[in-house]
């Protein structure tokens, strides 16, 4: 799934395939990091809110 775009895999994601998900959470993972600041609470509040975005943005 590497070679997809993060627009298709978001389209994956948004129709309910997991693995999209978790590919666009890896791909994140580091700008993710960055803005949790440490704080472990902080950064599954910043990938719970990416799954919410994902699932609500329209493609």
């Amino acid at each position: 799934m590497k070679s997809e775009s993060l627009y298709e895999l978001g389209k994956l994601a948004q129709q309910g395939n997991d693995i999209a998900m978790l590919e666009i959470i890896e791909r994140k993972k580091k700008m993710i990091k960055r803005y949790s600041f440490g704080d472990e609470d902080r950064y599954q509040f910043i990938i719970l809110k990416l799954i919410d975005g994902i699932k609500k943005y329209k493609f």
